[in-house]
C-alpha cells in the first residue's frame, strides 16, 4: 500500500505523517519495522532494498520516504518503473511525503497522486485558519476570543509552525486565569495577542491592508509603528503597500471582468486568477478575502493616490512618515479624490 502526502502546508502534512507513525507503533512496539529515509539524499537502490525486504518478526512494515521527488533524472525513472511493477514486499506500507508541491508534469507525481492514496495540504483559508486556531487553543488548555483569533490570523498568517508556537506561548501566559473548580479555562484576548505576537512582515502587509479596508486605525498604526521600530523604512513599507493594492486591483478586475459567475470562496476561482495574473494561489486567496472591502473604483482611487504619494516621497524632502500618515488618514476618513 502506498500513501502520498504533499503540499505547501508542511505542518499539517507532518502531523498526518505523525498520526500514521503513531498508529503503526501501537502494533510494533519494537519499532524495528519503522524505517525513515531521506529520499533526497539516499540512492534509489537503498530505498528499493528496503521496499523489497519483508518485515522483521512482524506482519507489517512502515517505510517513510521524504522529498524523493526533489531528485531529477534517471533515479526517478527507476523508481517509477519499480512502483508500477508492484514489487513491494507484502505487508509493507510506504508513505512518500514531500515538502511543497512537486512538479505535476512528472510521471511519478501522476502515478502517486491518485484518489484515496494521495492527500494534498494547501494553506488553510482565513476562515478555516481561525477554526484551527480555536482548536489549537483548546488543545493547549485555554480558549481564545474570536477577535483575538482573527488578529492572530492576520499577524501570523497560514504558517502553522509559527502559529503553533505563538499559541503555546499565549496559552502558557493565560492558562492561570482559568478557574478549575468552576470548569473554566483561561481566555486569550486581543490585548494578549497585541502584547506577545509580532507577525512576519509579509503577513503584516496583509494585516495593514485589512486594517485600511476595515478602517481600523488602532490596528493599522500599531502594526505600522512596530515595523518602523523593527528598522523598516517608511518608504519600504509604503512600496509594499503599493504592491499589495496593485494585486488587489488585479484580482478585483479579474473577478469583475472574467469570473463574476464564481463564488469568492470557490477554490477554482483562486486557481484561475493565480494562473491569469501570475501570482501564487495563497496570495490570491488573501487578496480575494481582502477585496470584499473595496470596489474596483475604490481601488483605482487608492492606487492612484499611492503612486502620487510615492512620487512625492522620492522627489521632495517631506517627511515620509507624515506622507504615510496623511495617506492613511485620507482612507480612514474617506477623503480620497
Amino acid at each position: 500500500m502506498i500513501f502520498f502526502l504533499y503540499g505547501e502546508d508542511t505542518y499539517r502534512s507532518r502531523e498526518k505523517l505523525k498520526q500514521i507513525e503513531e498508529k503503526f507503533k501501537k502494533t510494533d512496539k519494537s519499532r524495528v519495522n519503522l524505517i525513515k529515509i531521506d529520499g533526497e539524499r539516499n540512492q534509489w537502490k537503498n530505498i528499493e532494498k528496503e521496499l523489497l525486504s519483508p518485515p522483521f518478526l512482524h506482519d507489517k512494515k512502515l517505510i517513510v520516504v521524504e522529498n524523493f521527488l526533489k531528485k531529477k533524472g534517471q533515479k526517478i525513472e527507476e523508481a517509477l518503473s519499480f512502483l508500477k511493477e508492484d514489487k513491494i514486499s507484502a505487508g509493507t506500507v510506504v508513505v512518500f511525503r514531500e515538502d511543497g508541491v512537486p512538479d505535476s508534469r512528472l510521471a511519478i507525481f501522476k502515478f502517486l497522486n491518485k484518489p484515496k492514496q494521495a492527500e494534498k495540504f494547501d494553506f488553510l483559508s482565513p476562515a478555516k485558519l481561525i477554526q484551527w486556531i480555536s482548536k489549537e487553543a483548546e488543545t493547549n488548555g485555554v480558549e481564545i476570543a474570536r477577535a483575538a483569533a482573527e488578529l492572530l490570523s492576520d499577524l501570523v498568517g497560514p504558517d502553522l509552525w509559527q502559529m503553533s508556537g505563538e499559541i503555546g506561548k499565549l496559552a502558557a501566559y493565560c492558562r492561570g486565569r482559568g478557574k478549575k473548580n468552576e470548569g473554566k479555562k483561561g481566555l486569550i484576548g486581543t490585548e494578549d495577542v497585541n502584547l506577545f505576537v509580532r507577525g512576519n512582515f509579509d503577513e503584516n502587509i496583509f494585516a495593514l491592508t485589512d486594517a485600511l479596508g476595515q478602517k481600523n486605525k488602532k490596528i493599522f498604526f500599531k502594526i505600522l509603528n512596530e515595523q518602523i521600530e523593527a528598522g523598516l523604512s517608511e518608504q519600504y513599507i509604503f512600496s509594499m503597500l503599493i504592491r499589495q493594492f496593485r494585486i488587489l486591483l488585479q484580482v478585483k478586475e479579474a473577478i469583475t471582468e472574467d469570473y463574476s459567475f464564481l463564488s469568492p470562496g470557490d477554490s477554482v476561482l483562486r486557481q484561475k486568477i493565480a494562473a491569469k495574473i501570475g501570482l501564487h494561489p495563497y496570495v490570491v486567496q488573501k487578496a480575494l478575502y481582502q477585496s470584499k472591502n473595496y470596489t474596483v473604483g475604490d481601488l483605482k482611487k487608492i492606487y492612484g493616490k499611492m503612486l502620487e504619494i510615492d512620487m512625492r516621497m522620492k522627489r521632495t524632502n517631506l517627511d515620509p512618515r507624515i506622507l504615510l500618515d496623511l495617506f492613511a488618514s485620507e482612507i480612514f476618513f474617506g477623503n480620497l479624490n
